[in-house]
């Protein structure tokens, strides 16, 4: 008898142990603390990756520091679209956010990504301006007048202009931070830092990717 009831208290053990795990998870991230919810996003095609969106500044440590272990995210995330969107806070904003179009343009992005933030952070060289920008991709095989033409391309002028919009969108208020989806945004402040927004960006992805709403949205 003592043996059944002891059988029987396990079991129910580990029943409400498994209750309390299911619970945990469920309830880990809360919308509205650890990401925000965008309204009005539109209808994904399920045959579509879910799209991870990167919002960035070059002159931003934190994104200096962030970027090797997001690229190491993003290869072990080969199912997902992913893109960057540099911001165009402060002055500078816009500058770098040209520099940055203009690499992809160009397709360098790949090559000089890193690299630009190793000049800003460890060299001390702000790239702040034209003539700065043009020298240093010069120095890097870039071509002077293939950077002229993408520069001052309305290709660029026209993703530059999009900025505006998709950080009004996702009320971007801080870098580096990531969007999900189109549905969602999360920030290293929300997350509590910014290994823990990766996570919250794969709860994220699930949950896009399941179709449904976050539990507590």
């Amino acid at each position: 008898m003592r043996r059944w009831l002891s059988v029987v208290c396990l079991i129910g053990l580990l029943g409400t142990t498994s209750l309390a795990m299911g619970q945990s998870l469920v309830t880990r991230y809360v919308p509205g603390e650890d990401y925000r919810v965008v309204e009005s996003a539109p209808q994904r095609d399920a045959d579509e990756p879910v799209q991870v969106t990167e919002f960035f500044l070059y002159t931003c440590p934190h994104c200096y520091h962030f970027d090797p272990e997001l690229a190491k995210w993003v290869k072990a995330h080969p199912n997902i679209r992913f893109e960057r969107v540099p911001v165009l806070f402060g002055q500078g904003g816009a500058a770098y956010a040209r520099l940055y179009y203009t690499e992809q343009a160009l397709g360098v992005t790949d090559r000089l990504h890193e690299a630009i933030f190793t000049a800003i952070h460890e060299q001390g060289r702000p790239l702040a301006t034209r003539p700065a920008q043009r020298k240093f991709m010069i120095a890097h095989g870039v071509d002077g007048k293939a950077f002229d033409k993408a520069y001052d391309s309305e290709a660029v002028e026209a993703k530059i202009r999009s900025v505006a919009a998709r950080m009004k969108r996702f009320q971007v208020t801080a870098v580096p931070s990531l969007s999900v989806g189109e549905q969602y945004w999360v920030s290293g402040r929300l997350a509590g830092d910014n290994d823990r927004m990766l996570d919250v960006v794969d709860y994220l992805i699930e949950q896009t990717r399941d179709g449904g709403e976050p539990d507590g949205a």
